[in-house]
């Protein structure tokens, strides 16, 4: 799905590391606009095996349109899913705390701290669980051993707030859905979840960055090495096997040909720097979506302009200075 951006020249964008993910997996992306109808949404929703939410930088109020959508599409997978239409969703790091945020209904700036976890190269403490589970049991064994120790560091954190554990003993909605896989500490030793699974649905969630390792160059400390993409790599497939028992199908070849990304140009971000963000730290490539007129670049004294920008989403150089207006 894709996401607001308060400074891309587009609506919409979805990072390209996101799409070449899936297609080393053996599928195709297609684009769901955060912004369509409830008629476009379910006629995709007809049309396609499963769903990412990705990593990004828009906020995720409850009555943010990014949410009301997500909202929209997760309640379609659950109904799908308890009729026995398979509909994997995968979420990383934004799209894992989203996938947290709804089915508790608990607003982000309650169930989430603040965590110094950006781009850092760290490990993941496997738990119990993750050997039975989906994402982790068919992981090569070495994998295993190596994703726990910090001489490796095979995965890459990018976030700045995170879901502690208690948070599932807090609200144990969570227990219900999900089971957590492993955790992680951030550099100064809070440990957050950085992994977990659904219970009854192929739901699947990584507070890191699978698709990074191997489609990213722009953040210095993002793992290149073999052992870090086969990791990617498992992680890809995991989701898209799951989604190949989906019985969705579009209408026609058409709707396929017009549905899937290729119809939308990528765009050499890091070379071109196509956004107004000084200091860039986004996707070496994005796909952009519907052109539009420059949204508002900061709050003015009145609620409406406030209220319009957590409407498009913020970036990071929004963000300080809108704290004390919003949270």
């Amino acid at each position: 799905m894709t996401q607001p951006c308060t400074t891309c020249p587009g609506k919409s964008y979805i990072a390209a590391g996101f799409v070449k993910w899936v297609e080393a997996a053996g599928a195709r992306a297609v684009p769901i606009r955060f912004y369509a109808t409830d008629q476009e949404l379910a006629r995709l929703f007809k049309s396609i095996n499963g769903l990412i939410f990705p990593g990004g930088l828009t906020w995720l109020w409850l009555d943010a349109p990014y949410v009301i959508t997500a909202r929209k599409i997760f309640n379609m997978a659950v109904k799908a899913n308890l009729n026995g239409d398979i509909f994997p969703i995968w979420g990383t790091c934004l799209g894992f705390q989203l996938l947290h945020i709804l089915p508790s209904n608990v607003s982000r700036n309650v169930l989430l701290v603040e965590t110094d976890s950006v781009s850092h190269a760290t490990t993941l403490e496997l738990n119990h669980d993750a050997d039975s589970s989906r994402m982790f049991g068919g992981l090569a064994s070495d994998l295993k051993k190596k994703l726990p120790d910090s001489s490796y560091n095979l995965t890459i954190e990018n976030h700045e707030y995170g879901l502690l554990p208690d948070m599932y003993h807090r609200y144990p909605v969570l227990s219900e859905w999900y089971t957590v896989l492993s955790t992680t500490k951030d550099r100064n030793g809070t440990e957050y979840i950085s992994s977990m699974e659904g219970k009854k649905y192929p739901f699947f969630g990584t507070q890191w960055h699978p698709e990074k390792p191997p489609y990213e160059f722009g953040i210095p400390e993002i793992p290149h090495t073999l052992d870090a993409i086969r990791v990617s790599q498992h992680t890809a497939n995991v989701f898209v096997d799951i989604a190949r028992y989906s019985a969705h199908r579009p209408e026609s070849h058409e709707e396929e040909m017009n549905m899937v990304i290729y119809g939308t140009p990528p765009t050499f971000v890091a070379r071109d720097m196509v956004t107004e963000e000084d200091n860039y730290d986004g996707p070496d490539i994005a796909y952009y979506f519907d052109p539009q007129e420059k949204p508002p670049s900061g709050p003015d004294d009145g609620p409406e302009d406030i209220a319009e920008l957590r409407n498009f989403g913020l970036h990071a150089e929004y963000k300080n200075k809108l704290r004390t207006y919003i949270l």
